[in-house]
């Protein structure tokens, strides 16, 4: 028995790889691509990115629901699977007749659609994440919330430098059928998972408002919405534009950012919930994860070498690995196993507002501090007021988790 529970796991973890594998091959590149090659503007570029967080907002808390109420979450993980391959293709095609010498109109908003669509895919991380919790209780979600940290970040990581490479080499849509193909080998190592199924009573209404209000779901949510505009205004948003158009970065080396930030990362994640908490109180953690990402911001605009923005990159990520599994654990540790899917998609939902509203404001910033739109000068002010609006929410998140986290020493 215990040798199967071993390649269960294995199987798990593999498809977790597998899973954020397949959709993060392209987002190093994205809106410069959006930008350069399918003609968006800043402001629509920001929306193709954010369509990402739109699509999780709008799915995961009615995911989390129907997966407590019929009680499985393997069915909707290889839902996402799907998902993930059909709006990898269809970005592929994108790629392909961006490539002809006469480009098709509205590209842009075909790239749209598909990156909402693999929103819809990511959305599914609800059912997968608590699939994977299912087996922990109490103070030991936040030490298994780390141990996901690995095959979630460092796939993330990987696939980020390997896209941008194949992308500045061999061009985009090499990047994107790279996925593509993450997704058809994610389906096929979770056909193999074993699903154990909750026991329980389903969900009911009364037991989804009861959830709603849990203290350390509502505290835990708010912090990584926070966490999640600054991430998806900068990281995951324009930093790649300053790399390029600021500092002269290729598509290539925009891959070095993605490893300079998920790196420590996918360390600090790692250790935040297994020995950071325990030893200095949650409290101290997210605090400190707060500044990290405020002074990351702040620092931003002085880059202009790749070894700083490398360097300040890597200070954001560390942020970051500190904040995620503490705020992961909030949302299901006090709540029963049986309604961790609700709790799980209300704070995934919640969170993914800022996913979305991240890059759209950060485009309403920059062209809003860049003068004309119909210049061709590089919005350098435009850059650098959204990196300080950016550290202005960090200071605020730092501010919250002060003031409502507790600093029990607690895994």
């Amino acid at each position: 028995m215990a040798n199967e529970e071993k390649r269960n796991e294995l199987f798990l973890l593999s498809a977790v790889f597998l899973f954020w594998f397949s959709t993060y091959t392209y987002p190093s590149f994205l809106t410069t691509y959006a930008v350069n090659t399918l003609g968006a503007t800043k402001v629509f570029a920001g929306t193709i990115v954010g369509s990402y967080g739109l699509t999780q907002m709008i799915l995961r808390i009615p995911l989390g629901i129907a997966s407590d109420a019929l009680k499985k979450r393997k069915m909707f993980v290889m839902i996402g699977f799907v998902l993930s391959i059909v709006a990898s293709a269809g970005l592929s095609v994108v790629a392909l007749l961006a490539g002809r010498e006469k480009v098709p109109e509205g590209l842009a908003y075909a790239a749209l659609i598909f990156r909402g669509i693999s929103g819809m895919m990511a959305a599914t991380w609800v059912n997968f994440s608590v699939l994977y919790s299912s087996s922990y209780k109490g103070d030991q979600v936040a030490a298994a919330m780390s141990r996901l940290a690995l095959p979630q970040t460092g796939s993330q990581l990987i696939a980020m430098l390997l896209g941008s490479q194949i992308a500045g080499h061999f061009g985009e849509f090499w990047a994107f059928l790279l996925a593509t193909v993450g997704g058809v080998a994610g389906l096929i190592v979770m056909s193999q998972v074993k699903e154990q199924r909750p026991t329980g009573e389903p969900m009911t209404v009364k037991g989804f408002l009861e959830v709603a209000k849990n203290r350390e779901l509502i505290t835990g949510t708010v912090l990584a919405t926070v966490y999640q505009l600054v991430v998806w205004a900068t990281v995951q948003g324009f930093v790649q534009n300053w790399a390029r158009d600021v500092i002269g970065f290729t598509t290539a080396q925009l891959g070095y950012l993605s490893v300079a930030n998920l790196l420590p990362n996918t360390i600090l994640a790692r250790l935040s919930g297994t020995v950071f908490a325990p030893k200095f109180g949650r409290k101290t953690v997210l605090v400190g994860g707060f500044v990290f990402i405020a002074a990351a911001c702040f620092l931003y605009p002085y880059t202009r070498s790749l070894v700083s923005l490398l360097a300040v990159q890597a200070l954001l990520g560390a942020g970051v690995g500190l904040i995620v599994p503490l705020t992961m654990a909030s949302a299901v540790e006090t709540v029963p196993n049986t309604k961790r899917g609700a709790a799980m998609g209300i704070y995934q939902a919640i969170y993914g507002l800022g996913m979305f509203l991240g890059p759209v404001i950060a485009g309403a910033v920059i062209e809003r501090f860049s003068g004309s739109a119909a210049t061709d000068t590089i919005p350098v002010q435009g850059y650098i007021a959204n990196f300080y609006v950016a550290m202005a929410m960090a200071i605020a998140g730092g501010v919250l988790a002060l003031i409502f986290t507790s600093n029990k020493k607690k895994a």
